[in-house]
């Protein structure tokens, strides 16, 4: 009889410790704290994997170096132009495109924020962090502007944050990369009528006076555009300029958010977070 009492004492005692742990708060290191189960937010290993690992911080210096080099060569090429829309180019003075976001700014602390209080991402709180002006620069980044910038290259930011964050947008990078940087060369969203979320009018803009050597950033449409097509179709458009990446587009990884998350779901924003979860589960490949 006593075993029996003592199996049902153990038994209470589990689950006790289970409701818990199950309740448990962890504390980020911004002093947030967020309640622990098995239930996770989605972006957790995502930010993780940016902000602690070094395979992150290697594969972005990686790709910088590698703009070095190419870079190096495009500048001895007259005919070298890095916009497959085409360009101008011979006698024009040499320049880059870079995106901002996960490119040249790091956003991990916002998307730790939305882990740690259990959120997507919102206008709101985007536009609070951006007016911080604090994020961190990517890791290879500074020294390739550095580096262009002695070599006499035109730095260009072409970003899809709204012209409304653009002042911020310009205190954050020059307090990053230097006091060259005015609003003249960071190009934001809506700043003219046809300047869209479709960066070509953009490019070309900068194309039209300038020898667009390198582009370099973290989503597809840093270097071409193709609207709001499925996973599928963004894979066999990315194949079809092998001969540009690592050449004359230099991509950055992000696995936090771009427009291949979006593609999973149809681009629908306002679907629900549960149908879009669906959604991502429905493209799980597990044949081998």
């Amino acid at each position: 009889m006593k075993r029996q009492y003592r199996w049902i004492a153990i038994v209470i005692m589990g689950v006790l410790a289970g409701a818990v742990l199950a309740g448990c708060a962890v504390q980020g290191t911004n002093g947030a704290t967020a309640t622990v189960g098995r239930e996770t937010h989605e972006q957790l290993n995502c930010v993780l994997w940016v902000q602690t690992s070094p395979e992150y911080e290697l594969a972005c210096r990686e790709s910088y170096k590698l703009a070095t080099l190419m870079l190096d060569e495009a500048l001895y090429g007259l005919q070298w132009t890095a916009l497959h829309e085409g360009q101008a180019s011979g006698t024009l003075p040499p320049a880059v495109i870079l995106d901002v976001d996960e490119t040249v700014l790091d956003n991990s602390p916002l998307e730790a924020r939305l882990v740690l209080k259990n959120r997507e991402y919102n206008k709101e709180m985007w536009d609070k962090w951006v007016a911080e002006a604090a994020a961190r620069d990517i890791p290879g980044a500074k020294e390739f502007i550095q580096h262009a910038i002695e070599e006499g290259v035109e730095i260009f930011f072409v970003t899809n944050r709204g012209h409304h964050n653009e002042d911020h947008t310009v205190r954050n990078l020059r307090d990053r990369f230097g006091p060259m940087i005015t609003g003249e060369t960071v190009l934001t969203k809506d700043e003219q009528p046809d300047w869209t979320s479709d960066k070509s009018t953009r490019r070309a803009y900068v194309g039209s006076t300038h020898r667009v050597l390198l582009l370099i950033g973290d989503d597809f449409n840093d270097f071409a555009y193709l609207g709001e097509v499925s996973p599928e179709e963004r894979v066999i458009a990315a194949r079809k300029f092998l001969d540009y990446w690592g050449e004359k587009w230099i991509l950055l990884p992000n696995p936090m958010y771009g427009h291949w998350e979006q593609a999973l779901y149809d681009y629908d924003r306002a679907l629900g977070d549960a149908m879009k979860l669906n959604s991502k589960y429905s493209h799980l490949d597990t044949k081998p």
